[in-house]
């Protein structure tokens, strides 16, 4: 912890007393790894285009399937935080030994780091961290989110899981972040800093590495909505730069889903509403997605492909919904009607998204 001796000191050194970096609740929170991304980028208008080219396409990847039997869907492409090869953030990756090993204070790294406008993630013990669903109950390694700090009332500005699992912005004192972050978890050892970069880095960029640049191309959202309807395994045209990822892709997704929920109703997996609310939020941002292409004019101002995945999103909300309230009153039995929903959106969004795509073909031919 920084002592009053040390708060005055850095003062002294002209240290800035309080750092707030931008910061706001994303649409995106299901995993933290996406919530971190989007909280960052939403605000600004030039990221719009890139925020609204992703988020298409959903998986599950084999190696939790076949390894630790968890049925994990998620966005590819996933955990966007370690996502080294993103426009608009640049990374710089360290290690918690490393620091420990260089005998670096992890209040003075981290508000270093913040007066620089870099974002940190790293991983602490969330016992040691109030207003999380583990405080004082159980040990339990986490990433947490750092935008700001305060030296006077030595609190940290982070993003988290709150008690009731939901995401949230609040503060952590410097104690209590110095106890969770320095628990040896032995395996997570990341602390990961990101900047938000302006159009302006990219142009003035000797080697136009294509940080700070994504232009929007209709042609990539109609080849991975096309993805996402086939199955299509998206991650087979990035072989240039990585080994494919084994998975379940795109619509392919709905028969797992459906396993999984039986394997709840049979007591065979406990409850897990992740799955759920992804593919809601899969929706949601469908919905926002379309009404971006209707403010590019690529699609009409009346198209009923809107009200479609309206539609998908209230059917999804509504079984997140079942999930949870089946998990609080343990009752396995009210997730039997979630299956035949499940059939019921597939169809319906197979049609939605064949008629997006074309409708997407023919008013931009």
């Amino acid at each position: 912890m920084i002592d009053t001796l040390e708060v005055e000191s850095a003062l002294a050194d002209k240290t800035k007393k309080v750092v707030i970096l931008p910061f706001e609740k994303p649409f995106i929170y299901g995993f933290l790894g996406h919530a971190y991304v989007l909280g960052v980028l939403q605000p600004y208008e030039y990221a719009q285009p890139w925020i609204h080219s992703s988020y298409i396409q959903l998986f599950f990847a084999k190696h939790y399937l076949n390894d630790l039997g968890e049925y994990r869907l998620d966005f590819y492409p996933d955990l966007m935080i370690a996502y080294r090869n993103m426009p608009w953030l640049e990374y710089k990756h360290s290690d918690k030994k490393m620091l420990k090993q260089l005998g670096v204070d992890i209040h003075k790294y981290l508000i270093a780091q913040l007066e620089r406008e870099l974002y940190v993630v790293t991983y602490v013990d969330e016992y040691y961290i109030s207003n999380t669903g583990c405080y004082q109950q159980y040990h339990f390694i986490h990433d947490i989110f750092i935008y700001g700090y305060d030296l006077e009332r030595q609190i940290y500005h982070v993003a988290i899981f709150d008690r009731n699992r939901q995401f949230s912005m609040q503060e952590v004192s410097f104690e209590q972040f110095e106890q969770a972050y320095s628990v040896d978890s032995g395996v997570h050892t990341l602390i990961n800093s990101f900047k938000r970069l302006e159009p302006a880095d990219y142009e003035g960029s000797k080697f136009g590495a294509g940080l700070a640049r994504f232009d929007f191309d209709l042609q990539l959202i109609i080849n991975t909505l096309q993805d996402y309807l086939d199955g299509k395994n998206s991650t087979e045209q990035l072989k240039i730069q990585q080994h494919p990822v084994e998975g379940i892709f795109g619509m392919d997704i709905y028969p797992l889903l459906q396993e999984f929920t039986t394997k709840i109703i049979d007591g065979i997996k406990y409850f897990d509403v992740r799955p759920f609310h992804i593919l809601w939020e899969h929706k949601m941002m469908m919905i926002r997605r379309i009404k971006y292409l209707q403010q590019l004019s690529h699609l009409s101002a009346d198209t009923p492909i809107l009200a479609e995945f309206e539609w998908l999103e209230k059917r999804a909300y509504a079984q997140r919904n079942k999930v949870i309230k089946g998990q609080m009153i343990d009752d396995r039995k009210i997730l039997q009607s979630i299956n035949e929903s499940l059939q019921g959106m597939q169809d319906a969004e197979k049609v939605a998204i064949t008629q997006l795509i074309k409708a997407l073909q023919e008013n931009n031919s």
